[in-house]
């Protein structure tokens, strides 16, 4: 009987839990190249890790900074202030004409120019919600300026082409000749 014991107990589990299902449908090689369009694919940019203090602006996409009262926003503000020094002012100043906010998965995107000069004088602030990076370029009339954060934000590739598409225009407007460009960061 103690030998049985054992060999009652395992048949009663294995005819308790059954065999294993099968499973009818169709597998999907998960490993496959995707292909879905890359702006369906958004959400491979996003990270759980949000920064805290530029998280809520994810929420005004589609408003301009004045809509939403980026100027005003203090968290953003002392981090320009910090980053942009007394030059914050001299953007603050010059941005007139201004897009609404776009997103492309964790990465923010803003742009504001001087009326009836954004040729000459265009400012795009980019935002990584999950680093917490803020980077300006300005595109002025002879120079493209950069201020960074800690790092440089690793731009989604519709942003790259929006910003180089500027920064084009604005080479082909100065008669082919490349911008100097001056990098700062803070």
């Amino acid at each position: 009987m103690k030998r049985l014991l054992p060999l009652i107990v395992s048949a009663w589990f294995v005819a308790a839990c059954g065999p294993p299902a099968v499973n009818n449908l169709a597998k999907t090689n998960v490993n496959t190249v995707n292909k879905a369009s890359y702006s369906q694919t958004e959400n491979a940019y996003s990270l759980a890790q949000r920064d805290i203090e530029l998280a809520p602006l994810e929420y005004m996409v589609g408003k301009t900074a004045s809509e939403m009262k980026l100027w005003q926003n203090k968290d953003v503000s002392r981090r320009l202030k910090d980053l942009m020094g007394p030059d914050l002012a001299t953007m603050q100043k010059f941005w007139n004409t201004e897009t609404p906010l776009k997103k492309f998965g964790d990465v923010l995107m803003l742009t504001g120019c001087e009326l009836d000069n954004c040729a000459n004088n265009r400012y795009v602030i980019f935002m990584s919600l999950s680093e917490g990076f803020i980077n300006v370029v300005h595109i002025g009339k002879d120079t493209v300026r950069e201020w960074k954060t800690r790092g440089k934000i690793d731009l989604p590739p519709p942003f790259v082409e929006e910003l180089d598409s500027m920064k084009s225009s604005k080479e082909e407007e100065n008669g082919n000749t490349k911008t100097k460009r001056i990098y700062e960061g803070r």
